[in-house]
């Protein structure tokens, strides 16, 4: 069964919470306002790091209320995160925010006063049409400011449905078997390797990147 960006966030939340919600069932109750305060993003990465290696057995383990109760608290969670991650790129205005594909995402940069985004897919997941030809979409002045695309209704850039074979689009269409889109939003190392990839493809293609707005470089996932 393919691996969805949606299965993979999920995941990476649930462990770095674990240890947050094993606490409060020792005390049995949640951190006090002060704790609140001092408490930072990088301290639940932190305690990722510490439980991301036993989750999975501690899931067997857990008791229907607490199965549940971690459920609810994670989508209160995912419904604060997911509109944070979106306001992390800048939109060209007045160019509309592309909607990325479900189990795929955007690799999005701004050149000469036009956004370009990159469609891709996650592995196990295909782009609905055929595309090999189409690297990009492209929003700017020569557009009236609304995006190119496949799809009837001018929103989605591209749809990628699952596939075991990935023939639509162009071999760097696809995110690597081992690092789906939110993998490679996670590391900046990642992040740059797929920015480069796109920056030189625009190059092949006439595109001068040297007065790319670097601000606005951007990689959005879907869910």
């Amino acid at each position: 069964m393919p691996f969805s960006s949606c299965s993979l966030w999920k995941t990476l939340v649930f462990i770095s919470l674990a240890v947050l919600l094993a606490d409060f069932t020792e005390i049995r109750a949640f951190a006090n306002p002060n704790d609140c305060k001092s408490a930072t993003i990088d301290d639940v990465n932190e305690s990722l790091k510490k439980y991301s290696n036993c989750f999975g057995e501690m899931i067997p383990e857990g008791k229907k209320p607490s199965i549940n109760f971690l459920v609810w608290t994670l989508q209160e969670m995912l419904d604060l995160l997911r509109p944070v991650q979106e306001k992390f790129c800048k939109q060209l205005p007045p160019c509309p925010l592309p909607p990325p594909p479900r189990n795929g995402g955007l690799v999005c940069v701004t050149i000469d006063n036009a956004q370009y985004c990159k469609p891709m897919c996650n592995k196990g997941y295909d782009f609905q049409f055929l595309r090999r030809s189409r690297l990009y979409e492209v929003c700017g002045n020569r557009t009236g400011f609304s995006w190119t695309t496949q799809l009837a209704g001018g929103k989605a850039l591209a749809v990628c449905n699952p596939s075991e074979m990935a023939v639509s689009g162009a071999e760097s269409a696809y995110f690597p078997t081992n690092g789906p889109c939110l993998h490679t939003l996670a590391f900046t190392e990642t992040q740059t390797d797929q920015l480069n990839i796109f920056l030189k493809e625009l190059g092949e293609q006439g595109i001068d990147g040297s007065n790319r707005d670097k601000d606005a470089d951007c990689i959005i996932c879907g869910y």
